[in-house]
């Protein structure tokens, strides 16, 4: 009978207590939240992750080397991961996940948070998130079956890659990760105890494709040109961000149209609120709300600028000098639009 290493034993019990637990956890969550405190219902899942430990020591204690001690425990935590996948899975397709409120489709998509970026991208397309549950529904099954486990782990490991990747990046929330990453721990358990198989497969196997004859500095060459040719492309080209020190929102402080200052809380269409100076020597006018704006570019020389407007067509150009942008972060703008001179004081701005 083979030898079951403690640390084996320790790392099973532990990982199947952990992902038993944290789907026992979501679960309680998703139903008990409105009656039950969230220090109640961690109670459970801690009690079932500290069983799975204490198995694991007394398993290692009395020395015993069962392997069907060992295929329970590894299927309570194949069957834990697939459960929870799945039940992720058929939540997209139920339209339980991404899915956001209209009335937040209308705000100003910079007044969203990275979790809401998050989950505006993914419910604009439900076909998108049906293939992604198609692929947790249909890992998590084959994750079940023996001859099926570890390509089940294959299909599953870029899907929870990725939404860790995501959940962590996006700030989807501490709770969120680490539920992320215990099912990630889960499936990369199966990776590792199929390590010889997997080194023989990836590394060792005959290849069977045919050999081109080149020498192996040709092909070298050949192999690393994906790297030096593309980079060598993006040398050639023009910075999408020209004029970096200049770039960014500007709120319009003070402007004087004609010799006379107007005031910027004025509901007139042509007074002018907001300017950005965008990548590309892109420039944005706005007039009181998005829907009144003129898309430009802009030409710098010096403290020389010149805007010419793509939309809406036929607007005038306009010509002036720009100062240096000063220590509070404010430029003057002076110069003539059409058959108005104008000079405004413009403040940067992150908001």
């Amino acid at each position: 009978m083979q030898q079951i290493s403690f640390p084996k034993k320790f790392i099973t019990c532990a990982l199947a207590g952990l992902v038993i637990g944290a789907t026992t956890l979501r679960i309680s969550f998703t139903f008990f939240r409105a009656w039950l405190p969230v220090r109640m219902m961690t109670i459970i899942p801690s009690l079932l992750l500290l069983t799975a430990i204490i198995y694991a020591v007394i398993w290692s204690v009395r020395k015993t080397n069962n392997p069907a001690t060992l295929a329970f425990w590894q299927g309570l935590l194949r069957y834990g991961v697939a459960f929870d996948l799945a039940t992720f899975g058929w939540e997209k397709l139920f339209h339980f996940q991404f899915v956001v409120s209209r009335s937040k489709l209308d705000l100003p998509y910079s007044s969203f948070s990275s979790q809401d970026l998050f989950w505006t991208f993914f419910s604009h397309s439900y076909p998108m998130g049906c293939i992604i549950a198609g692929c947790q529904i249909a890992g998590a099954m084959l994750l079940l079956f023996r001859r099926t486990r570890l390509v089940g782990a294959f299909v599953l490991l870029p899907v929870l890659a990725n939404i860790l990747l995501m959940d962590i990046f996006y700030q989807i929330g501490i709770t969120v990760v680490i539920h992320a990453s215990i099912m990630m721990a889960g499936v990369l358990y199966f990776l590792f105890i199929e390590f010889d198989r997997l080194k023989e497969f990836f590394f060792a196997a005959k290849d069977q494709l045919p050999s081109l004859p080149l020498s192996r500095y040709i092909k070298m060459a050949v192999r690393l040109s994906v790297i030096y040719i593309p980079l060598l492309q993006i040398a050639m080209r023009e910075k999408p961000d020209r004029d970096p020190l200049l770039m960014g929102k500007y709120d319009v402080k003070q402007i004087t149209i004609n010799q006379q200052q107007r005031s910027r809380t004025s509901c007139e269409d042509s007074i002018l609120t907001r300017v950005y100076f965008d990548i590309k020597n892109g420039c944005v006018f706005e007039f009181n709300t998005v829907q009144r704006r003129w898309y430009g570019v802009y030409k710098k020389k010096g403290s020389q600028v010149e805007i010419k407007w793509y939309a809406p067509t036929g607007k005038p150009v306009f010509t002036g000098a720009l100062s240096s942008l000063d220590a509070s972060g404010k430029v003057t703008l002076t110069g003539v639009l059409g058959a108005d001179s104008m000079k405004m004081i413009l403040a940067k701005t992150n908001n």
